[in-house]
């Protein structure tokens, strides 16, 4: 199934809906009084429940009205998640002479969905402004400790993840302003199941900025697998229902982003992720890659 939070332009209401084709079921019946509740909050519990709530779901998909994606909204599927972790140089375009595994945090206010307005500051020192197209897991259910043969047990499905970032600023001790700032996490515009997608390690991962393709990479090419991760993760936090974990991306044909630019990624089978860009900065044109990748 694809779901999604979104507002209906008429009414001003934010709901659970899921996406059949090119429009949009309203789930409210199906999940009662939840449908009252805050959209992280609700999402959580619906990914709690989805077992029970399947079958309702199933019926309204059948019988429900249907509405115009033109006459909705369509926010952020996980607009507050407990955890957005994000994976540091986790594929093998580059040769870094390591296997470390290693993640960072994005804040909550870097969420922003489908058609958003990117912000992009000018930071002092940047020499490139850059949108990593990512396939990112959200979990299903409590995980602590959890052994690579049970991982994907814990995953509840995966949403298209943009890590905007910059490059070439020196002298800071975090990532903060390479990657933390708001609207520098953009996702969705659907949460896919994970029954949905098959393998999630068998997947293309595509960009294009403004009409044309700049990224078309598989996910088989990460260095630590999705299982891996959740492995590793799980020893140091205690990973939640609605929780993002972002697998990283392939740097080869990495580009940049300046003010006026419309940005699109896909991840096989979720739907087509797009914003746009307005920039503050200095127009960069040149090409910027990190070390150890060819052109």
């Amino acid at each position: 199934m694809k779901l999604l939070l979104f507002n209906d332009r008429r009414q001003s209401l934010d709901r659970l809906g899921l996406l059949i084709d090119s429009s949009v079921v309203d789930l409210s019946d199906a999940i009662g009084a939840l449908a009252a509740q805050p959209g992280q909050w609700r999402i959580e519990h619906v990914i709690e429940q989805f077992e029970e709530l399947r079958p309702r779901f199933e019926d309204l998909s059948k019988t429900g009205p249907r509405l115009p994606l033109a006459d909705i909204e369509v926010l952020p599927p996980l607009p507050r998640p407990r955890h957005l972790l994000c994976a540091y140089s986790n594929y093998t375009d580059r040769d870094r002479g390591d296997t470390i595994i290693e993640f960072f945090y994005k804040g909550a206010t870097s969420i922003v969905g489908q058609g958003a307005t990117v912000e992009i500051p000018d930071l002092l020192g940047a020499t490139a402004y850059q949108p990593e197209p990512e396939i990112a897991f959200v979990i299903g259910k409590r995980a602590k400790h959890v052994p690579q043969a049970e991982a994907l047990d814990y995953v509840f499905g995966y949403v298209n993840f943009i890590d905007v970032s910059a490059r070439g600023i020196r002298g800071r001790r975090t990532p903060f302003l390479h990657k933390g700032i708001d609207d520098w996490a953009p996702q969705g515009p659907v949460l896919v199941t994970k029954d949905e997608v098959g393998d999630p390690m068998k997947l293309q991962v595509r960009l294009w900025l403004n009409g044309e393709l700049q990224q078309d990479y598989s996910t088989a090419a990460m260095t630590h697998s999705i299982v891996e991760q959740i492995e590793w993760l799980s020893q140091y936090v205690t990973l939640m229902p609605g929780d993002i974990v972002a697998c990283g991306t392939h740097h080869q044909g990495l580009c940049n982003i300046n003010d006026g630019d419309h940005v699109e990624m896909e991840v096989e089978g979720l739907e087509r992720l797009s914003v746009e860009i307005r920039s503050h900065a200095p127009r960069l044109t040149e090409r910027w890659r990190p070390a150890g990748v060819a052109p």
